[in-house]
């Protein structure tokens, strides 16, 4: 037989291989027929391509591990930032609560009825010993109207506290 017909006949054996899959009984995963190795009892003899799938098995390992420390590695970065500069960036940036001796990062907005409400002591001491609600001098006499009746109700002593759970849909879960 001429040797390029049966060259010819051999690549299209392998053509062929290549377009019959079939799924693993045990994992479910798609391969080509092709791409199996048929052993009778014993192992195939490892070759360069075996070598070169367990280097790249290590190097992607390698790469993994890479991964986790520099995001372990990111996050001390942050947190150290959030410890040791915001702060003094903060202070700079703020010109009206710093200089009152209220950490900026304890102040939230929130603008209606009142400005902001600062909870004194919460990111610095890791707990709130006061509640501050602090808004500019209004000349609207409907915004004084509501501001005078939160104080008459906090000196009164007429307010609560209430947690209630939400699931992921919104629902209130029971209490």
């Amino acid at each position: 037989m001429n040797p390029m017909r049966r060259l010819g006949n051999i690549v299209n054996f392998f053509e062929i291989q290549r377009n019959i899959f079939g799924v693993c009984p045990h994992c479910q995963e798609l391969f080509r027929l092709s791409d199996i190795k048929i052993s009778y009892r014993k192992k195939f003899a490892r070759d360069w391509y075996d070598g070169l799938e367990k280097q790249e098995e290590r190097i992607d390992d390698e790469r993994m591990n890479l991964e986790e420390t520099l995001k372990a590695i990111r996050e001390k970065a942050k947190e150290r930032a959030k410890q040791k500069y915001l702060p003094g960036m903060l202070k700079q940036a703020d010109p009206v609560f710093t200089p009152l001796g209220y950490y900026p990062q304890d102040v939230k907005a929130v603008f209606d009825p009142m400005d902001f409400v600062i909870f004194d002591g919460m990111n610095k001491a890791g707990k709130v010993r006061r509640m501050v609600f602090m808004d500019e001098c209004s000349t609207d006499a409907r915004i004084r109207q509501i501001q005078s009746s939160i104080e008459d109700a906090i000196s009164k002593e007429r307010y609560g506290f209430q947690s209630i759970r939400l699931t992921k849909d919104g629902q209130i879960q029971s209490q």
